[in-house]
C-alpha cells in the first residue's frame, strides 16, 4: 500500500508540474495582450498618436517587461521547489492556490497599463506579488519540513547535543542540510521578491513609477545571490547520504544549471 500511495504521489507531482508549466505559458503569453491596440477612431492625428504613445504604450511596455519577468521568476522557484524529491497533498493543493493567484498577474498588469499613475492600482498589483511570494515561502518550508522531519522530530535533542557536546565531534547533516548550503540559497532567492514588493508598496504613496521600478531589484538581488551563494553552496566537505546528495545537486542544478552539477564537487 505504501508503494502504490508513494508512486501515485509521484504521478500527481508529474502532473502538477505539467499544469503549473502550462499556467506559467499562458499567463506570459497574455501579458502583452493585455496592451490595447488603438483604433483609427481613437487616432485621427499625429498628435493624437505621439499623445498614445507617450502617455500609454511606453509605460505599458515597461510595465510588461517588469511584470513579464516576475512571473518567470515565479516559475523559476517552481522549477526549483519541484526538485525538492517527497511531496504531499498539502504542498501540491497550495501550489494550486498560488497558480490561481499567478493567474491574476495579467489582470493585475492590464490594469496598470490603464491606471499606473493611481497609488491604489500599484498597491494593488505589489500586494498580489507579495502574497505569491509569500506563498512560495510557505510551500518550501513545508517542503523542508516533509524532507527533513527528522530533524524536526529531533529538534530538542539536537540543540542539547550541540550545547553540551560541541566538540566532541557529532555530526548531523540533516541540520546541516537545513541550515546551509543549498537550501539557503533557495531562502534567499525566495525572499528576494518579498523584499521588492514591500518596497514597491512603500513607494506606491510616493511615486507610482518608483513603485513599478522597484520590481526591477529582484531581478538584480537574485544575480547577486547567485553569484554570491555558488562558493557557498559547496557541501563537499559534509558527510551526506546518497537520498541528501541527490536532493543537493538536483536543486544545485535548477539554480545554477549544468555547470553546478559538474562542479559539485569542486
Amino acid at each position: 500500500i505504501l508503494m502504490v500511495k508513494k508512486e501515485f504521489l509521484s504521478n500527481l507531482k508529474d502532473r502538477h508540474a505539467a499544469v503549473t508549466d502550462g499556467v506559467f505559458a499562458i499567463a506570459m503569453t497574455i501579458l502583452v495582450l493585455e496592451i490595447a491596440v488603438p483604433t483609427m477612431v481613437d487616432i485621427s492625428s499625429g498628435v493624437a498618436l505621439n499623445k498614445y504613445l507617450i502617455n500609454y504604450l511606453a509605460p505599458s511596455i515597461l510595465i510588461y517587461f517588469v511584470s513579464f519577468y516576475l512571473v518567470y521568476n515565479f516559475w523559476e522557484n517552481t522549477i526549483i521547489l519541484f526538485n525538492i524529491k517527497k511531496m504531499n497533498y498539502l504542498i501540491l493543493t497550495l501550489n494550486m492556490i498560488t497558480m490561481a493567484t499567478v493567474c491574476l498577474i495579467p489582470f493585475a498588469t492590464g490594469f496598470l497599463f490603464k491606471f499606473y499613475n493611481y497609488t491604489n492600482v500599484n498597491i494593488f498589483f505589489s500586494l498580489l506579488i507579495l502574497i505569491i511570494s509569500l506563498l512560495y515561502i510557505l510551500m518550501f518550508i513545508l517542503l523542508i519540513r516533509e524532507n527533513f522531519k527528522g530533524y524536526f522530530e529531533k529538534k530538542d535533542e539536537i540543540k542539547t547535543a550541540m550545547y553540551n557536546s560541541f566538540d566532541d565531534g557529532i555530526e548531523f547533516p540533516n541540520l546541516k542540510l537545513y541550515i546551509r548550503g543549498v537550501t539557503l540559497t533557495v531562502f534567499y532567492l525566495l525572499l528576494a521578491p518579498v523584499f521588492t514588493s514591500l518596497i514597491s508598496l512603500v513607494l506606491a504613496f510616493v511615486s507610482p513609477l518608483a513603485s513599478i521600478l522597484s520590481f526591477v531589484l529582484t531581478l538584480i538581488l537574485v544575480f547577486i545571490i547567485r553569484m554570491k551563494r555558488f562558493g557557498k553552496d559547496n557541501l563537499g566537505d559534509i558527510d551526506l547520504t546518497d537520498e541528501e546528495k541527490e536532493f543537493v545537486g538536483n536543486i544545485k542544478q535548477s539554480i545554477y544549471g549544468e555547470y553546478a552539477v559538474n562542479c559539485y564537487s569542486c
